[in-house]
C-alpha cells in the first residue's frame, strides 16, 4: 500500500507557477507549449496503434511520424523465433564466436 508521500499530487497550479518563474515566461504560453507536447504524445500513440493494427500502412506511419520514429517503434514489436532466446548484440567491430558443436 502507498503512503500519503507516494500519492500526494502537486497542485498542477503549483508546478505551472514554478516553471513560468523559472522561464520568465507567462502562463499562457506554458499552457500552449504543454497543450502541444501532450497532443503529439497522443497523436504519435494513436498513429502507432493504427499501423500496429493494420488500419494504416507503413507508408502512411512514416509519413505522419516520420521513418525514424516508425522504423524504431517497429524494431520494440518483432518477437524472435520462437523457442530462440532474443540475440544480444555483441560489441563493435568483433566477430561473434560461434559455437562449435562436436
Amino acid at each position: 500500500m502507498k503512503t500519503p508521500e507516494e500519492t500526494y499530487r502537486r497542485p498542477i497550479g503549483e508546478e505551472l507557477s514554478y516553471v513560468c518563474d523559472r522561464l520568465k515566461a507567462d502562463e499562457v504560453e506554458i499552457l500552449g507549449k504543454a497543450l502541444r507536447r501532450g497532443l503529439l504524445e497522443i497523436y504519435k500513440a494513436v498513429v502507432l496503434h493504427d499501423l500496429a493494427t493494420g488500419r494504416i500502412d507503413r507508408k502512411e506511419a512514416s509519413h505522419r511520424l516520420g521513418s525514424r520514429v516508425v522504423d524504431r517503434s517497429l524494431a520494440g514489436l518483432r518477437v524472435p523465433a520462437a523457442g530462440r532466446p532474443p540475440q544480444r548484440p555483441g560489441p563493435r567491430g568483433m566477430a561473434r564466436r560461434r559455437s562449435r558443436r562436436g
